[in-house]
């Protein structure tokens, strides 16, 4: 019974992965598709205060065509619960500004809301997130008064798998490949013909120095919808991330 239930949550896991790529070709297939270049470096902090909860910060900026052309920022922080070493419950807010030239013309504030559910298969880690967001957006070109606002809901599915043991010593040094896709979906009353948001196919060879400190080079395949209803926004993105845990808890307990 237990290797039958194993079989069964994994065969979920590869429908919902085929079906995220599914979607993500169909969308494809539309005629109108804008290409952009982009470079996204992003620097991601966790920082433990009890043995269950866990302090989240990140924050980034965002290129286009190299870096002669801004094009957003991203700051973020929430807190985290471990109901068990595999799920992790948290919330948070996030404040993004979008660039016209020099100058940022649009605004977005960001409550959220998410799961974090971890798993193996062998040596492989899978982990699925689960992620709500309130975006409330402000627009001081057009409009500096009117706030819009909108629901979105994200789903990632990611595999990492180990490739190289870096150390004899210390086996938390390595290289992992990480492969996932997310997905974005809108709804509200001001989400009109925008229900696709946008899909995010990710490749990140992933350096881990040791249990605390990680590298990623990541390749981003954005594909995005915009204001206009047959016109859609493919990005090729080259993503810097970076990752730092801190320790406050005064324990060692496995996360």
């Amino acid at each position: 019974m237990q290797r039958f239930r194993l079989l069964l949550k994994h065969l979920f896991q590869s429908f919902v992965i085929v079906g995220l790529l599914f979607l993500s070709t169909s969308a494809f297939a539309q005629k109108n598709i804008l290409h952009s270049n982009q470079l996204w470096i992003q620097s991601y902090h966790e920082a433990r205060i009890s043995p269950d909860l866990v302090l989240l910060l990140d924050g980034g900026f965002r290129w286009r065509d190299g870096f002669d052309e801004k094009l957003a920022y991203i700051v973020r922080a929430g807190l985290g619960y471990h109901v068990s070493p595999n799920l992790r419950v948290s919330a948070g807010f996030a404040h993004l500004g979008v660039y016209a030239g020099e100058k940022v013309v649009r605004y977005e504030y960001r409550p959220h809301q998410e799961f974090l559910l971890k798993d193996k298969l062998g040596k492989i880690n899978i982990s699925h997130r689960f992620r709500l967001e309130e975006r409330f957006f402000r627009d001081v070109a057009l409009d500096p008064v009117t706030t819009e606002f909108n629901f979105r809901f994200r789903y990632a599915v990611m595999l990492g798998i180990p490739l190289i043991n870096l150390s004899s010593k210390d086996p938390d040094r390595k290289l992992v490949l990480n492969i996932g896709d997310e997905i974005f979906l809108n709804a509200g009353k001001e989400t009109s013909h925008r229900i696709f948001d946008q899909n995010r196919l990710i490749v990140s060879p992933t350096l881990h120095w040791d249990k605390d400190l990680s590298v990623a080079l990541t390749y981003n395949s954005q594909f995005a919808s915009t204001p206009a209803v047959d016109t859609f926004l493919q990005s090729h993105i080259i993503w810097l991330q970076i990752r730092y845990n801190l320790e406050f808890s005064g324990t060692s307990k496995e996360r």
